[in-house]
This record gives structure tokens, sequence and C-alpha cells, in this order.
């Protein structure tokens, strides 16, 4: 300071000396006060993208004991390619699909119908198949008279691209599947051609495989690192694949503070005044921090309930799903999420020709 200060008239020095100090104090200031919390990400806002215009409307049949749902790109959408989704537990194929009439039985949680809509947006056929069971099964030789799961989506699979709509037959297959449906696609993925899957909250069925086969397709993990046992099993599950040459990668989700325009603007038919209520609820009780950070995840939440003695739950209210799931993205520590669509959608592409 004070071979900085010889370079300064006397007459100043004082004056300098002073403003040195306010900027001092200015920055040690700002590096003392609480940081704002994670924002929801930018793609959890809505924008005006070509999936908008997608309507959904599922086809619906039964095959070899599992329940089989599909939708074709629009006509203004030129078919690029077929994609396979195998949904988790207790998540069912009418999730990823609005109720329609072509399925009036379809729910379209959040998560699930942003996805499905993006990729009818970008020129993907999109056929979603429901587990017979709550989860998945795994078991490469049971599954009774319609033989194993596994035998029975492949031959799903194959029926869709080839006979039901034999211009598939010629281009890429992708998959993804999210818990139980990540683990089913990983084991799938070893007898089905994909050109690339991508494999979400779940580490896949890679530490059990007795060999990774020749020709494995590349695989995306799309997971949420506060699950740290999961986070350190997808590490694993990447190092193998790696020693196989198989082209791997993974994202991570975090979680961000949970706020009315982000459950407004994710849930359709959810109203701003309730979303406004129940966030001033989830203060209230004690659910979120002081930077609207949750506490526990949706489903261990009881928000429904609180909002039910707060008695600012809409008559007929039948969402519950939906808003569970949007808090479960928040929290990021277990569900399917749309938030990484453009990256996974990227992954995709990048492997068209594999």
């Amino acid at each position: 300071m004070h071979a900085i200060l010889a370079g300064i008239p006397q007459s100043l020095r004082p004056a300098v000396l002073i403003a040195s100090t306010c900027a001092l104090l200015l920055l040690a200031t700002a590096l003392l006060l609480p940081r704002a919390p994670p924002a929801a990400p930018a793609a959890a806002l809505t924008t005006v993208t070509d999936a908008d215009a997608v309507r959904l409307d599922a086809s619906v049949t039964r095959r070899n004991g599992n329940e089989v749902l599909w939708q074709l790109p629009p006509p203004s959408s030129p078919l690029r390619a077929a994609l396979f989704a195998a949904p988790g537990c207790t998540i069912r194929a009418t999730d990823f699909f609005d109720a329609s009439p072509g399925c009036p039985r379809c729910t379209g949680l959040p998560e699930e119908r942003r996805f499905t809509r993006a990729a009818l947006s970008r020129g993907y056929a999109v056929l979603a198949v429901s587990s017979r069971a709550k989860c998945w099964s795994l078991d490469d030789a049971g599954g009774g008279e319609d033989g194993s799961e596994l035998a029975a989506v492949q031959s799903i699979i194959k029926w869709w691209t080839t006979e039901k709509y034999p211009q598939l037959a010629g281009l890429p297959l992708f998959g993804i599947g999210a818990s139980s449906g990540g683990y089913f696609l990983s084991a799938l993925a070893a007898r089905v051609k994909f050109s690339s899957v991508t494999v979400m909250i779940a580490e896949g069925m890679y530490g059990t495989m007795a060999e990774i086969p020749t020709g494995y397709p590349p695989a995306l993990f799309v997971h949420m690192p506060k699950d740290t046992e999961r986070a350190r099993l997808v590490a694993e599950s990447m190092d193998k694949l790696r020693e196989k040459h198989v082209d791997v990668r993974e994202i991570q989700c975090d979680d961000f503070a949970v706020s009315a325009e982000f459950l407004a603007e994710r849930v359709p038919g959810l109203t701003w005044a309730f979303a406004n209520a129940l966030v001033d609820m989830l203060r209230r009780k004690g659910f979120v921090d002081e930077k609207g950070m949750l506490k526990k995840d949706g489903r261990r939440t009881p928000w429904k309930e609180a909002a039910e003695e707060a008695k600012v739950l809409p008559e007929r209210f039948g969402l519950e799903r939906h808003v569970t799931e949007e808090l479960n993205v928040a929290y990021a520590y277990h569900e399917f999420t749309s938030l990484k669509n453009t990256e996974v959608f990227q992954w995709f592409e990048s492997h068209m020709n594999h």
C-alpha cells in the first residue's frame, strides 16, 4: 500500500484510502450475503417449441401379456427414428400420453408427456410398453405361457417396426428406460439392436451381466447425484462398458428450489392460484427450507393432506401424481425427468448411424 500511495499526490491520499476501504467493505459484504437458492433450470419453464403443437393421441393394444401404446409423428415431421420407452415401477405406458379418443385412460404425467411430445416433434415414432407387474421382470427364462418379459418385448418391438409399420424397419431404433425400466432396457439391449440407449436413474444390469456382448449400443446415463450410492454404481457401470469399448456418457441432474411458476407451467391444468397457495403452504409447514429447497421428496412429503387441512386443495383434485412427480424432479433424487430432453435427443442423434 505504501508503494501505491507513493505515486499519489499527498492531497489526494485520504480520498484514495477512503475509496479503497469502501470497495473492500462492499466486496466483503457481497461475499457474506446468503446465496440465492438454485433456480429451476431454464428448460423447466415454458417456452414455445415445436413440441407444444404436438397433440398426443396414442393407439393401444395388448401383446404377449403387455399393454402397448404408440404414436407416429405428425405428417409435418419427417419420420427419422423409432423410440422404445420402458417406464419405471408403478408408471405405465399410459402415463406417456394425454387422455384422447385413442386412449381415454391415458393420464399424461408431466415429465413423460413432455418427453413424448418432444420425441414426436423431432420425427420419432414412440412405442411405450407397460410391465406386466408393478415392476419389470428380468428373468430371461420365466414369464409363464407368454414367455419371459424380455422375449415378449423383443417380439413387440420387432412386430411394431416390421409388421405394423414396415417404414420403421430401416430407421435408427433408440431406447429409454427409467428406474426398473432402466434395468430392463440395459438387459434388453443385449438382444435388441438399438442404435443407442438412455438409462435413467438406474445403473443398469451391467454389474451382473456375465459378459457385455460385442456391438452393445452406446449408453447414456441420466441420474441424480444426490443419490450417492446410485451415482457410485453408475460410475462402475460406465467403467465396465468402457472396458468393452462401448461409447458412454453421463448427465447429472441437480436439485432446485420449488416455485409456483415451476409447478404451474409444468403441470397441465394446475392453476397459478393453487400453485401459489401450495408453495406458500410448503413454506408454512416447514416442508421446504429457507431457500425453498424440499427437505424430503414428493413421495415422503404429505403435501396433499396439508393442502386439504389448509383448505387450499380444489374440489375433485385429480393431479396428485402430477404434482408429486414435479416435487420429485425438484428434489432430484429418483424421478423420470424431461429437463434434459435436449441433451438426450442430441445423444440419440449423434448415433443415428450406429
